[in-house]
């Protein structure tokens, strides 16, 4: 097999910038878009108010499933791709069919007929949500398989987790610019609705272009010698689950992912409800906080590599409990809002550095532990496992965040100060449970068994 080139992993990292893209898109404007703010100028396009048990809105109830339907394919699409008898390889043929859905749903879910709320647009939103999920999994289970696969070496995997971080970070900061954009398209003509669309647009076109890449310019069979396993699904997850250091990495996974979910879907309407602030204040804000955590990637990065993943994780988590806990008091903080809100930016930085290159590296070495053990590849049902464990945190999220948000709205609007508040306490509390939970991984067993298997193949 060859040893994987840096050009390589380039370009196998690009899909990242897509996905960070597309995930700005949906995690941060989506209830934004659909559950839309009387300071934001766009039209209300789908049912409002409670629909589900007195709490749950329509916006919650369609990320609700559409987080089952992707926690469910999960296994599934990582056991098809584990099995794949494709004489190209099991993993790069899932991505060449499935890059140019993933982009288009993506696109689509913001395109619901513009006409007054009701069945047509609520199932429009439905139907792109669930398949935006559907493609996701198709393509990117497959594609984060491949990673622990490709590079052994666990430095040099370091640095390709590092990068893909840096490209999802920089491919966030582009969506984080979309309030700019829209702006500067409102002011060349386009009405508000079809401003945020066009920039998606956007979007779409470079992130698609991005998800091409690896599958037309990678050879996996060149690189990847794979044992597909023989074993049922239900056996194979079985597996996963019985393995401790999974299960305890997955379940501190499962809990910061959501606190982050919390902070991703409402952070626009912290700066502009509870701060005061304008939109495209939050391309500042973001900017300032994105620019502050990739400067802290090198540091990051020699930390990991010299003391272990676990200590850096926990001081992440815990420095953005706090952050969470301080979002509630932002509108009634003295000084001028605008600064306060920097030097928060500044203050989230570490955090968010961490958390983009951390858990998957974390997650790579128990894989790769287990690999070593078993003497089977299973990487696809590892991932799908962690990923489903973690997809029912973002749907907890998903679920929570439109239901609180209308706690204290005002007669006629859809957001109140009081749930926003609310969602803040909610998600330090779960990033405060992740600290206990990665406090008990027990790492050092981990990486000793590792490091032992590769001495006793260097020899």
């Amino acid at each position: 097999m060859k040893t994987i080139s840096n050009k390589a992993i380039w370009l196998y990292c690009a899909p990242e910038f897509a996905v960070g893209l597309f995930t700005a898109m949906v995690s941060n404007y989506l209830i934004y878009f659909y559950q839309p703010s009387k300071e934001s100028g766009i039209p209300t396009l789908i049912t409002q108010g409670a629909i589900f048990l007195g709490a749950l809105t329509l916006m919650g109830l369609i990320q609700v499933v559409a987080h089952i339907i992707d926690a469910v394919t999960d296994p599934l699409v990582a056991s098809w791709s584990d099995k794949s008898k494709n004489k190209n390889g099991r993993r790069i043929p899932f991505m060449r069919k499935y890059a140019i859905p993933f982009g288009l749903s993506a696109l689509l879910i913001f395109c619901a007929p513009q006409s007054a709320p009701g069945l047509v647009n609520n199932l429009w939103v439905a139907v792109f949500m669930w398949g935006y999920y559907i493609f996701y999994t198709l393509y990117m289970i497959p594609h984060n398989a491949l990673f622990p696969e490709m590079i052994k070496d666990q430095g040099k995997l370091v640095n390709a987790y590092t990068l893909c971080s840096m490209l999802f970070v920089v491919g966030s900061a582009l969506g984080y610019v979309t309030p700019l954009l829209v702006s500067l398209m409102k002011r060349a003509g386009l009405e508000t609705l079809w401003a945020w669309r066009a920039t998606f647009a956007i979007f779409t076109l470079i992130g698609v272009v991005l998800l091409l890449l690896p599958g037309l310019t990678i050879k996996e069979t060149e690189y990847v010698n794979s044992v597909r396993p023989s074993t049922p699904l239900l056996a194979s997850l079985k597996h996963a689950f019985s393995n401790p250091h999974f299960r305890r990495v997955t379940l501190g996974q499962l809990f910061e992912g959501t606190a982050l979910s919390f902070f991703e879907a409402c952070i626009m309407y912290y700066v502009t409800s509870l701060m005061g602030l304008p939109e495209e204040s939050s391309v500042t804000i973001l900017a300032i906080s994105i620019a502050g955590s990739l400067l802290l990637y090198p540091f990051i990065n020699k930390w990991v590599k010299k003391k272990g993943k676990k200590k850096p994780m926990l001081l992440g988590c815990a420095v953005f409990t706090v952050a969470e806990f301080v979002m509630c008091f932002a509108g009634s903080i003295p000084g001028n809002p605008m600064v306060i809100a920097c030097i928060f930016a500044l203050f989230v930085s570490f955090p968010f550095a961490v958390l983009n290159i951390i858990p998957s590296s974390m997650m790579a070495d128990v894989i790769q532990y287990d690999t070593i053990q078993s003497g089977v590849n299973q990487e696809g049902v590892f991932g799908a496992a962690r990923s489903f464990v973690t997809k029912v945190g973002t749907s907890l999220a998903m679920m929570i965040v439109p239901s609180l948000t209308i706690i204290g709205a005002a007669a006629g609007e859809n957001i109140g100060k009081t749930g926003l508040k609310l969602t803040a306490v909610v998600g330090g509390v779960f990033c405060a449970i992740a600290v206990i939970v990665y406090a008990g991984y027990k790492e050092k067993d981990v990486l000793g068994v590792i490091r032992a298997a590769r001495e006793k193949q260097e020899q």
